[in-house]
């Protein structure tokens, strides 16, 4: 039997129904806290720490989250006045890097110099981007141009790098003068050698600068080509 429970007015009511009201409570609409987002909405913090960063290199955006260089330093950077607008536009990237970057600059002629001087990438603290743009200033006039042996160092320091979207950046007339073999020869070999070398497929984008010649237009285009990139030319 049903144990009944009496109302005021004489009603008879069974004591289940006063049982599923305090069980089930009222029934009150669903509300969100936020109205502009949806329950399963990502916070802004995680859609950005999620998102590459976008730096303007010589008019050409770069997206990613590791970032390396290799520049020409040669004569004909520096007589044309091409060496100082490198050093303007590494610096502006440099500022523009959050501390979650990891980056690397190459300066290559006949001999090549690195930041950082360890092999290992930069994390950009505000300390590391003052240390790499003393670095960018300081670079002078070298003779020569090998670039293969600029790239295959930016290739090293993009390997290191625990960055998740890395891309190498070329920039110079696309010459290849070095150790006394023929031009068109050094950069074949240059090709092949950076391209198998590239083993965790990092994107490499080229722009070349001042006078560059059918020869260094067309190694500018195939390295690109072969490893994912962009050619870029500036005139």
């Amino acid at each position: 039997m049903i144990p009944t429970m009496r109302s005021t007015r004489g009603l008879a009511i069974p004591a289940s129904f006063f049982l599923l009201l305090s069980s089930t409570g009222p029934a009150w609409p669903q509300v969100k806290e936020n109205l502009d987002l949806p329950f399963d909405a990502l916070g802004e913090d995680e859609e950005e720490e999620d998102a590459p960063e976008v730096v303007s290199f010589y008019s050409t955006n770069l997206e990613g989250d590791g970032f390396f260089y290799v520049v020409d330093r040669s004569g004909s950077m520096v007589d044309s006045g091409e060496l100082q607008r490198a050093k303007q536009e590494l610096n502006k990237n440099i500022s523009e890097f959050s501390n979650r970057v990891e980056f690397g600059i190459i300066f290559f002629a006949t001999a090549t110099v690195k930041f950082p001087s360890s092999g290992l990438p930069a994390q950009a603290t505000e300390a590391m981007k003052q240390a790499a743009k003393s670095f960018v200033n300081s670079q002078e006039r070298d003779h020569g141009s090998c670039c293969m042996t600029g790239m295959m160092e930016g290739l090293r320091l993009a390997n290191r790098s625990k960055a998740r979207r890395k891309v190498l950046v070329y920039l110079g007339d696309g010459g290849g003068t070095c150790g006394g073999t023929g031009e068109a020869q050094y950069l074949e070999k240059a090709l092949s050698t950076i391209t198998g070398q590239n083993h965790q497929r990092i994107r490499i984008n080229t722009i070349g600068v001042v006078d560059v010649s059918s020869i260094g237009d067309n190694f500018l285009r195939r390295l690109a080509s072969a490893n994912g990139g962009s050619y870029t030319r500036i005139r």
